[in-house]
């Protein structure tokens, strides 16, 4: 029994389950926590941002369903962030003193799997709000009887009687040198939404329907409940669906991603196609950036999409893609950027869709701004604070408004507009890639709602691989030149031998030393034809570099530790004690060699599983090798 319920709770843990939560708006007490699975499971603080996070302050009046990410901390003082995937409720109602029925169910996970748990709310969703929040143990039970976690292959799980199809990908860490950093063969992630069966998958019975008649065999009596005991019970099981062609597609990929790979950037940055190349270089150059939408949903996908630019790379800083005033550490992140300039140790991007961070966060860096308002019958006009030239020219095709403000403007100072708006204080060092804006699909009219469909329309999803696979490109070609220190090179001077450090034989890195080794005409057009040398510059000062840099150099070490290994045990010892043309080597060679294997014994006796058969080898050469010092002092 006990080994049971242990298993189980390492399924919820492998899938990242932490919760799952109701929040409702109550005309007393405001926005509360209404139900919670399992009931103590998080902290009285992480109920309180739970509670204020998952309903939207919004000034539109959509009705519908709304699905968007908030992150929060379940303690002040934790590292780590929990991820909360909401589906958001409102539907006009007359009875309400606010006139309207706002509920919302959350999914509380330790993991970003955005594709998986979309899913899950759209099929639970509906189930909730139709039978109550006994649903919530019903979804935690059943997502902890799931099988093993499998990645970057279709999976088929079970779900509330149906069945969701998913790729869970492999997230690249840095804490593990195992991590595949990149690959041949890119496989652009996109975001989709597969629920397969005999029935639609929100197509639930009406309880109020339900015969208690037990003679009545034509319909489902009793088998029909959905939930008892804690659990789902269908009346007639679906079959599983066979993998998607989507998801078949998804597991060709070889590449370990960075989290929010599968946020579609053509669908994220709507109307912004030509500034994606500009929010890559504020992205990569570690720029804290606020983003507002009168949608939550909006702002929650373009600050995840934003950053996922840069992979493979990851993103180092704190995002938080929906945030309210009311979270307990909303004074120290508009405590982070407060002179217009954007501090490498506290890189921040915020989502809200409250204009009042445009007055509270006046000075932050960056911003970018969706629109607030219809298309007006006169042009707005341009506030202080903007650069004539810039303000008139950077105006793009696609109706963006970017303007460069000086340090000292605050971002209050200008008005709402039809248009989007990027505000930002730094040098734009990029220019957009033609090529790649000509290649993507014309769309018909778009409108930007809060309530979006499941349904991705095929020129988006194009447009989105399409994206996805530049950037990932461009990141790549952009870091090709720090490849040269990521190899084992031979100084002049130094003997190599199967005991030497790998760090010695590396090359050392200095910002003059690489920009001085790059040539220009070898990097992607976007950049060569921008100012490169700040783009690098910036970069190396940013918080993304060094992680990834240090990541990139342990791992060639490591390997290049394994390589040696290996060849130690095939290298009899006497061909240790001679140069490769059969020369003795000196006194002082043999010294320096008889501390390098001891430290290579050290090292070998540390490992958590202890080879043996190495230790032996080292042991042997060792000896040898001291036999030889021994044979120099008695001719001495």
């Amino acid at each position: 029994m006990m080994e049971a319920m242990q298993t189980e709770a390492d399924a919820a843990a492998a899938y990242g389950l932490r919760a799952l939560a109701t929040v409702v708006f109550d005309i007393d007490a405001g926005q509360k926590l209404d139900a919670l699975h399992p009931p103590s499971c998080l902290s009285e603080a992480a109920k309180t941002s739970l509670a204020h996070l998952s309903l939207p302050h919004c000034t539109n009046q959509d009705e519908g369903d709304t699905q968007f990410i908030v992150r929060f901390r379940d303690n002040a003082d934790d590292r780590e962030l929990l991820f909360g995937f909401v589906l958001f409720r409102q539907q006009k109602d007359e009875s309400r003193t606010r006139g309207y029925f706002q509920k919302a169910l959350v999914l509380v996970s330790t993991k970003p799997f955005v594709d998986l748990y979309d899913r899950v709310l759209r099929v639970v969703g509906p189930l909730f709000f139709k039978v109550g929040p006994q649903v919530l143990a019903a979804v935690y039970n059943n997502i902890q009887s799931w099988p093993d976690l499998v990645y970057d292959a279709p999976v088929v799980l079970p779900l509330a009687g149906t069945y969701i199809s998913c790729i869970i990908p492999k997230l690249l860490d840095y804490e593990h040198l195992d991590s595949t950093y990149e690959s041949d063969g890119d496989s652009p992630l996109h975001s989709h939404f597969i629920v397969e069966g005999e029935d639609d998958a929100t197509d639930f019975p009406d309880f109020n329907d339900i015969d208690d008649d037990d003679d009545d065999e034509e319909e489902d009596t009793e088998e029909t409940v959905l939930v008892k005991g804690g659990n789902f019970v269908v009346s007639r099981r679906q079959h599983p669906p066979s993998p998607s062609f989507g998801d078949l597609l998804l597991s060709k990929q070889t590449h370990q991603s960075t989290p929010f790979e599968n946020i579609g950037l053509y669908s994220s940055f709507v109307s912004l196609e030509e500034s994606l190349w500009l929010l890559w270089q504020l992205a990569i150059t570690g720029e804290s950036v606020l983003i507002l939408s009168p949608h939550a949903r909006t702002c929650s996908q373009a600050s995840l999409a934003f950053t996922s630019l840069i992979a493979p790379l990851q993103f180092q800083g704190d995002c938080r893609p929906y945030f309210t005033v009311y979270e307990a550490d909303f004074d120290t992140l508009a405590s982070r950027q407060t002179h217009g300039v954007s501090s490498p140790k506290d890189v921040t991007v915020i989502g809200t869709t409250n204009p009042f961070f445009m007055k509270s966060l006046s000075h932050w860096p960056n911003a970018l701004i969706f629109p607030f308002l219809e298309p007006p019958s006169v042009k707005p006009q341009q506030r202080k604070g903007a650069s004539g030239a810039e303000a008139a020219g950077e105006a793009d095709e696609t109706g963006t408004i970017c303007l460069r403000i000086q340090k000292n403007v605050e971002l209050d100072d200008f008005e709402n507009s039809h248009r989007p708006m990027i505000l930002r204080r730094c040098p734009r060092y990029m220019v957009p890639d033609s090529t790649v804006l000509r290649q993507l699909v014309s769309p018909p009219e778009i409108h930007i709602t809060q309530t979006t469909s499941h349904e991705e329309e095929p020129y988006v999803t194009i447009n989105n691989a399409i994206l996805r696979k530049h950037f990932r490109k461009l990141t790549k070609d952009f870091l090709h030149p720090f490849e040269q220190y990521f190899g084992i090179w031979k100084p002049g001077g130094r003997r190599s031998n199967l005991y030497m450090s790998a760090e010695d034989y590396m090359k050392p890195f200095t910002l003059p030393g690489l920009l001085s080794s790059i040539k220009p005409r070898q990097l992607p057009p976007q950049i060569k034809q921008g100012k490169w040398k700040a783009l690098y510059t910036a970069f190396v000062k940013s918080p993304h570099f060094e992680p990834w840099f240090n990541f990139r150099r342990q791992r060639c070490i490591r390997e290049f530790a394994n390589t040696l290994r290996t060849l130690r045990d095939s290298v009899d010892a006497n061909l240790l004690l001679s140069s490769p043309f059969g020369d003795n080597l000196s006194q002082e060679q043999y010294v320096k060699l008889k501390k390098e294997m001891e430290v290579a014994l050290a090292l070998e006796k540390a490992q958590g599983e202890v080879d043996k058969q190495q230790i032996q080898t080292i042991k042997k050469h060792l000896k040898a090798v001291k036999e030889k010092l021994r044979s120099f002092k008695q001719t001495q």
